[in-house]
């Protein structure tokens, strides 16, 4: 019985471990631990919608360091959007903070980069694809060194970003080697992970930005770690589509024209063979997949930069002249155009004009988060002390009542009477402490007569 209880109560500690790594203010606070670790903050941004994966609070934080903490733009998954778009976005974002362009590995697993650059087919050694290999280590990884010089120890670079920006990924293309975890389920990282890319870099790998519930329903639908299902679901694809041609939308996904949503949902599932029982079309299903289509890299759209560029409120002109004078700007010009010319990209007509919703907000701040996930894990909280009280108790009370059966034994084994009671026993009679006799064939009689039919609370 006590090791049922142990068992249960490991069990209970360890999912409220799990619930509490997953919880929103878990998450920032590991965050936050990463920017204050950190000597240069690295904010990975979407190619695909690069104004909309910037968050303002995170970039006033590190520039409230007064300079001890620097702070670069990382431009992923650049193979996304077309090159003529590519090279507008870094001329507009290189004005406010350095901007390295960036495609991560996609063929990394548990060995480097070097022993898979090669695979042997039909016993001739051919290079990987272009689409597997890593574009932009060599300009960041020279840029990161530049400011390792001279240092008694390794320098410490954090990477922040929302989900499923390629955070880890970056790391993983670096180290050349799956050295974290990735994948496209929002929200994987959990927690600060330290990997050393040589021995004078230090990477800090850190959960996702929490995107601010008071965002548009369109950019909780790409910026969220929540999963939506439901009503949900389709609130989230419609903010999509409203946001991008509709005629593009049905050549990319080869469906004829939809009058709302739901039956955008109902000609996608029918079309990928999602179909429930009765042959109805599993709508959320298919929602899921857009919005994994969208998040992960499967789908091809771009935005374009504003037509004129203004510095952002959240940055003043002395932030972006120190940022830019920190970092070698030609060494930066020389290698983004080098990635530039040896990777590949989409054709525009391929692509999905895609209008950005512009910055999104983070939470950064305990009195950021709403009222009701505050309560909720106040009350979790409340829930596992009292739980923990009260195992506690029944173990001691537990104990307690184990001695007094220890010493009554002890008194048993010296009663004279103990003879009297094993015969008595044997004759299918039992002595209660008070001396009454109970027929034990009555009992059991009385026992076989339990009426299955009541339902016993």
């Amino acid at each position: 019985m006590r090791d049922e209880k142990k068992s249960k109560k490991k069990q209970k500690l360890k999912s409220n471990q799990e619930s509490s790594k997953n919880s929103k203010k878990h998450f920032y606070q590991e965050l936050r631990k990463v920017i204050e670790a950190s000597d240069i903050v690295l904010e990975v941004l979407d190619a695909r919608d690069p104004l909309g994966c910037r968050c303002p609070q995170i970039e006033q934080l590190v520039n409230q360091s007064n300079g001890k903490k620097k702070l670069m733009l990382i431009l992923n998954k650049i193979d996304l959007v077309p090159k003529e778009n590519l090279e507008k976005w870094l001329t507009y974002l290189n004005k406010e903070l350095p901007t390295v362009a960036f495609k991560s590995s996609m063929q990394l697993k548990d060995k480097t980069v070097q022993q898979k650059k090669h695979t042997k087919r039909h016993g001739v050694y051919t290079e990987l694809t272009r689409s597997s290999l890593c574009f932009g280590s060599e300009c960041l990884l020279k840029l990161l060194q530049e400011h390792s010089t001279g240092k008694e120890k390794a320098i410490q670079v954090g990477l922040v970003g929302f989900p499923n920006v390629g955070k880890s990924s970056i790391i993983n293309s670096l180290k050349e080697m799956r050295a974290c975890n990735v994948g496209p389920e929002r929200g994987l990282t959990k927690s600060m992970q330290i990997v050393h890319i040589d021995k004078t870099i230090k990477m800090l790998d850190s959960p996702c930005i929490i995107a601010a519930p008071s965002n548009s329903a369109l950019i909780l639908a790409l910026r969220s770690t929540t999963d939506f299902d439901g009503e949900n679901s389709v609130n989230s694809i419609d903010a999509i589509l409203k946001h991008c041609s509709k005629q593009q939308i049905m050549l990319h996904y080869n469906m004829p024209d939809y009058r709302n949503t739901l039956e955008f949902l109902t000609l996608l599932a029918r079309k990928r063979g999602m179909l429930k029982k009765g042959g109805l079309a599993d709508t959320e299903g298919a929602a899921a997949l857009f919005i994994s289509d969208w998040t992960g890299a499967r789908v091809s759209y771009h935005s374009r930069p504003p037509a004129t560029w203004n510095l952002p409120p959240h940055l003043s002109d002395q932030d972006a002249v120190a940022a830019l004078q920190q970092f070698n700007t030609q060494d930066l010009e020389e290698g983004n155009r080098s990635t530039i010319k040896d990777n590949k990209y989409p054709s525009p007509a391929s692509s999905i004009l895609f209008q950005s919703p512009g910055f999104t907000d983070g939470i950064t701040e305990d009195q950021d988060l709403p009222e009701e996930v505050l309560e909720q894990e106040n009350i979790e909280g409340s829930e596992d002390e009292e739980e923990d009280n009260f195992t506690e108790d029944e173990r001691n009370e537990g104990e307690s009542d184990f001695e007094d059966m220890e010493a009554e034994n002890d008194r048993i084994k010296n009663d004279k009477t103990t003879i009297e009671k094993l015969d008595a026993k044997n004759a299918n009679m039992e002595i209660l402490p008070t001396g009454t006799q109970v027929d034990i064939d009555k009992t059991a009689d009385m026992d076989d007569a339990y009426d299955f039919n009541t339902d016993y609370i």
